[in-house]
């Protein structure tokens, strides 16, 4: 039975799905049940997220929002 306290966090479940997960802490993931259940719930999330659709702005986007930007100029005799 494995020690609550060396379940996986969150980041060593995303280092793991990155695979940069330390050694010793994959050791860990391959004996426990519970942190490998997490992590494959973690993978099947990123699989789904890298299979959406990538969008991109309009050509001139930017600029049209920058057109709408109001910046401030300063007033009266205020000098530095």
């Amino acid at each position: 039975m494995t020690d609550i306290s060396m379940h996986l966090t969150t980041d060593e479940i995303e280092l793991w799905a990155q695979g940069l997960l330390p050694a010793a802490r994959a050791m860990h993931l391959a004996d426990c049940s519970l942190c490998r259940t997490e992590a494959e719930r973690e993978r099947k999330v990123i699989l789904e997220l890298v299979q959406l659709p990538k969008f991109a702005p309009s050509a001139g986007f930017a600029d049209r929002v920058m057109a709408q930007v109001k910046v401030p100029t300063p007033s009266g005799d205020w000098q530095a």
